[in-house]
């Protein structure tokens, strides 16, 4: 996951070993925030879907053994820009909500410290719950 790529239009492209999917802001705009995810060419069969939510929200779903990952990168606005953290943080429910909710949720990137004790917590529960899935399919 990579934040604040400055990078223009929402794509995704083969680099060598890795694909990078990124979502950026339209062409007309002043390149600010903008946001990647970079996964090994040889995962490119478990890719499941990806959305390009906007320029700071891209979400990836990933087919695992049994069920699935959703990986939500994010970079929130700096701190002070309380109408676009307002709406950000709106936005960043919508996806949360439209998540299937058998799959293990992880949101990780460039995100507020209120927010981050909260993810922390989350991430470390779908962490145990993931490799409790794996360790049962061996």
């Amino acid at each position: 996951m990579i934040p604040e790529t400055k990078k223009k239009l929402k794509t995704s492209q083969e680099l060598g070993d890795y694909i990078l999917l990124y979502s950026g802001v339209p062409t007309n705009k002043r390149a600010a925030a903008g946001i990647a995810i970079m996964i090994k060419a040889k995962f490119k069969k478990r890719i499941h879907s990806y959305v390009f939510v906007n320029e700071r929200i891209l979400q990836l779903r990933y087919k695992l053994q049994r069920g699935y990952f959703t990986l939500l990168a994010v970079y929130a606005p700096e701190e002070g820009k309380t109408e676009q953290t307002e709406k950000f943080y709106e936005n960043l429910q919508d996806q949360i909500d439209k998540i299937n909710k058998n799959d293990y949720i992880v949101v990780a990137g460039d995100i507020m410290q209120e927010l981050e004790i909260f993810l922390l917590t989350e991430f470390w529960v779908q962490m145990v719950k993931l490799l409790l899935t794996v360790m049962d399919t061996n």
